[in-house]
C-alpha cells in the first residue's frame, strides 16, 4: 500500500531543511508530546548525507486489533525512525531529498519511502512524503497493512501539525 502526502510550509526550502535536520526540532517535538524516553542513535553527516535515527520504546494498544493480527503485534516495541537527507539530485534542481523509514520492532511490517523538499517561491516550501507499507507475513500481512495504513496517515498528519507549529515558533 502506498501513501503520498504533500504539505506546505511558510518558509524557504533552505530554512525548512535547516529546521527538520536540527536536534532542537526533535527535542522540542518530543517535549510537546511529553516523551522523554527517546534516544538519538545517529545524528551526523555521513558520506551519503545527513543521517538522523531516533529510537523510542512504545506501548501498542492491542485491544482494538482483531484477534488474527493480535498475535503478530507485541504490546511493546521499539520504534525506530530514520532519515537520510541529501541535496536533491539533477541539474538545475534545488531542494533536498531523504530516504525515510520507520520500523516498530516485533511488528512484521515495513514503512519506507522518501521525502522531498522543494521551493515554491522565495518563502514557501513543499514537503512531499511518499511511503510504502508492506508486510513479510503471507496471507494476513495484507490485512495487517490495511489495518495500520490509517494509523500511518494519522501519524503523517500529526507530524505536519507539529512541524508547522515549530516552523511558526521560529518565525
Amino acid at each position: 500500500m502506498r501513501v503520498v502526502v504533500d504539505r506546505e510550509y511558510p518558509v524557504s526550502v533552505e530554512k525548512l531543511y535547516e529546521i527538520i535536520t536540527s536536534k532542537a526540532f526533535f527535542e522540542q517535538r518530543f517535549a510537546w508530546g511529553g516523551v522523554d524516553d527517546y534516544r538519538f542513535d545517529a545524528f551526523e553527516e555521513t558520506p551519503e548525507g545527513m543521517l538522523i535515527r531516533i529510537a523510542q520504546p512504545v506501548r501498542i494498544k492491542t485491544d482494538k486489533i482483531p484477534g488474527f493480527a493480535r498475535r503478530l503485534v507485541p504490546e511493546q516495541g521499539e520504534l525506530v525512525t530514520e532519515f537520510l537527507w541529501r541535496p536533491a539530485g539533477g541539474d538545475n534542481s534545488s531542494g533536498y531529498q531523504a530516504r525515510y523509514r520507520f520500523q516498530l520492532g516485533g511488528v512484521p511490517m515495513n514503512v519506507e519511502g522518501g521525502m522531498v523538499l522543494e521551493a515554491d517561491g522565495e518563502n514557501h516550501a513543499i514537503q512531499r512524503t511518499e511511503v510504502t507499507l508492506s508486510s513479510s507475513v503471507p496471507l494476513v500481512g495484507k490485512k495487517l497493512v490495511s489495518l495500520l495504513a490509517p494509523k500511518v496517515d494519522d501519524a503523517l498528519a500529526g507530524d505536519y501539525r507539529q512541524t508547522l507549529r515549530y516552523v511558526q515558533s521560529c518565525s
